[in-house]
């Protein structure tokens, strides 16, 4: 299969080849958050970037019309750009699949059965989801097991709309407190028996408390979408936090010889915000992601 005919599929589902093919791809929170998708999707383009992934909220919402979202993909296509995956974070973030009340519930599964219908109209093969927070900062709100129970009961309901639409869901590890080691992750993927349920792994979310490489090792083949992110472990004087690629303590070395022995391929998406003092932001990341993929 060539490299373009494999971008023109959206990498619904991607086929292992003989060696790793990895697809350059950049997440929209890079450009300032008042640029057009259009103009974002040649944005990318030009800074080598071959797919983008799209946080709903702003231009496109998870329940936006079917012929807006066919203009959205008309646009991805004409910049040459293949959309990697949706963010459904800041919809469920007001109706979690984990809530108390069984209406909001309900509510956030209708929000996944939109979403689904979205992505399929922009021709994108994923959803990332952030299915559950057991607590906001300090304060506990939810229980981890009932998080786990509700949030399992909640997306099974659309695992069979994202079956029919060839997108898949694919939970991130990220600072909600939910996912917290690569075996919960992983039992929690293989509990939906259903390979429209794989992860979204983010390299740089695990480190305060692992290692990506080792989250890699146990995930293997259900890592079906990357975040690659740099992060400094903080010490005694000094927070940790995220910083540029190449800048923090991830092993990068490792990590790479991981998703080589997992057999990944596809998109690797950095997530870095806006800098309006840095034109060339995107540009360097860019540069610093080809650094990393070259290893």
């Amino acid at each position: 299969m060539q490299r373009r005919t494999f971008l023109a599929s959206s990498a619904a589902a991607l086929p292992l080849a003989a060696a790793p093919t990895y697809i350059k791809s950049i997440c929209n929170a890079i450009f300032p958050p008042e640029m057009p998708l259009a103009e974002q999707f040649r944005a990318a383009r030009s800074a080598g970037f071959e797919g983008i992934e799209i946080r709903l909220g702003r231009e496109l919402k998870h329940d936006s019309p079917r012929e807006q979202a066919l203009r959205v993909a008309d646009a991805a296509r004409k910049a040459g750009v293949a959309i990697a995956s949706i963010w459904v974070s800041q919809a469920l973030a007001q109706t979690p699949l984990n809530h108390h009340d069984a209406a909001v519930r309900a509510q956030g599964v209708a929000v996944l059965d939109s979403a689904i219908d979205l992505a399929s109209w922009l021709n994108c093969g994923a959803i990332l989801i952030v299915p559950g927070r057991v607590g906001n900062g300090a304060q506990f709100v939810y229980g981890y097991q009932e998080t786990w129970d509700r949030v399992l009961a909640e997306m099974r309901k659309v695992v069979a709309h994202a079956e029919k639409a060839k997108v898949y869901l694919t939970p991130e590890n990220i600072s909600n407190r939910f996912l917290v080691s690569p075996r919960d992750m992983r039992d929690f993927v293989d509990a939906f028996q259903s390979p429209w349920v794989q992860a979204h792994l983010d390299t740089g979310n695990m480190v305060p408390y692992g290692y990506p490489q080792d989250w890699i090792a146990m995930l293997g083949k259900r890592v079906r979408r990357l975040h690659v992110k740099d992060y400094k472990v903080g010490t005694r004087t000094e927070a940790g936090r995220s910083v540029p690629l190449g800048e923090g303590d991830v092993d990068w070395k490792a990590v790479m010889a991981a998703l080589r022995q997992a057999g990944y391929q596809g998109f690797c998406s950095p997530e870095y915000g806006y800098q309006p003092d840095d034109p060339e932001h995107a540009g360097k990341v860019s540069r610093a992601l080809d650094r990393i993929l070259a290893i």
